[in-house]
């Protein structure tokens, strides 16, 4: 089954060389290409990077079976896996990947027919220089595009042992650049374990955080998320993302307040809420959508204080403290008018 990881170009060079590494949590994939690229793209936006999707096929039983329920959590469209996962890069010929010792010598093994062990090393002399001349070449003012003909004569100079036995037509050398941000790579299972820097108490209850996130009883999974708070994990919100399509809505609503709470997140997996005839789902969308709508929070915020239902507005008057009064007045005024004592208390209150 074809899955996607949203990240950044940098990110994607790391994960070439290194395999996906769940550093803090897990791992995510979707089977949303648009909700990869938002991801991306938040991504990209808090690193000054460029937004990056990775292409790949996921076989959900083998994973299953490989890793069990403690390291693969499945929901919806939605894979969290907590296990190191090798790669092999399969278009080797997106230049903006192969600026990087590791995929560059994969790319001229794989013209040659040979495998790391007898072909050419990543941390070979010229493997390292032409991977830097690929990357200040793009970088510079060259519209970000490397010449056929000059990639190869850079080869030869400084790889003429692998370069020289390549058999190719520099002017039809498929020197294709990312489209639509997306690249295609192979994910191998592997018996790898991460050990994770903590202690033993704390590794503990980490672990019976992420195995109530997945159990059979809604209660358990809510204080599953809610311990995983707790904890202050980088990709909470990512596990509030994997509950939005629980068959409880105890779960959904929890996980929509969570989100609204970390403070890192995007919008597009909470859309589709904002439009629930659940008054307590669409109350944590709102609120959702209006902490982490950076573009346009006054419209979450408004939708929300003009909401029929009472507890909707309230959600999202609770929010009201986070903005400048002076920048959007129309929002107090909106909360200081409302029939709800609660709404018009949160207009008044201030940090």
């Amino acid at each position: 089954m074809e899955f996607y990881h949203g990240t950044t170009l940098s990110s994607a060079r790391g994960i070439i060389e290194n395999g996906f590494r769940p550093r803090s949590g897990a791992v995510w994939f979707t089977t949303s290409w648009a909700y990869a690229k938002s991801r991306a793209g938040h991504k990209a936006r808090r690193r000054h990077g460029r937004p990056v999707v990775i292409q790949t096929e996921l076989d959900v039983e083998e994973l299953r079976r490989c890793l069990g329920p403690g390291k693969f959590h499945i929901r919806g469209g939605i894979i969290a896996i907590r296990e190191h996962l090798a790669v092999q890069l399969l278009q080797s010929n997106l230049f903006e990947l192969l600026a990087y010792p590791a995929a560059l010598a994969q790319w001229v093994n794989r013209q040659l027919g040979l495998y790391s062990d007898n072909g050419v090393s990543r941390n070979h002399w010229g493997i390292v220089r032409l991977a830097h001349w690929m990357d200040n070449r793009m970088a510079s003012g060259t519209g970000k595009r490397i010449d056929r003909q000059e990639f190869v004569m850079k080869g030869k100079q400084w790889l003429p042992g692998f370069f020289d036995k390549i058999t190719f037509n520099p002017e039809v050398l498929p020197i294709q650049h990312l489209q639509n941000d997306t690249i295609e790579l192979q994910v191998r299972y592997t018996d790898t374990q991460e050990v994770l820097p903590q202690s033993e108490e704390v590794d503990a209850r980490y672990a019976k955080a992420i195995s109530d996130v997945s159990d059979l009883n809604p209660k358990k999974r809510i204080r599953g998320l809610q311990s995983l708070e707790k904890f202050g994990i980088t990709d909470l919100f990512e596990w509030c993302v994997l509950h939005l399509e629980d068959e409880s809505v105890d779960v959904v609503y929890n996980a929509l307040r969570i989100m609204s709470r970390c403070d890192d997140g995007y919008v597009a997996p909470i859309l589709p809420y904002a439009e629930s005839e659940d008054k307590r789902i669409r109350a944590g969308a709102l609120t959702a959508l209006a902490k982490h709508a950076s573009d346009e929070p006054e419209r979450w915020f408004e939708r929300g204080l003009k909401d029929p239902a009472a507890c909707v507005r309230m959600e999202v008057a609770r929010l009201l403290p986070t903005l400048d009064r002076i920048a959007h007045p129309t929002l107090f005024d909106i909360a200081r008018h409302d029939p709800n004592p609660a709404v018009k208390r949160s207009a008044k209150r201030r940090h």
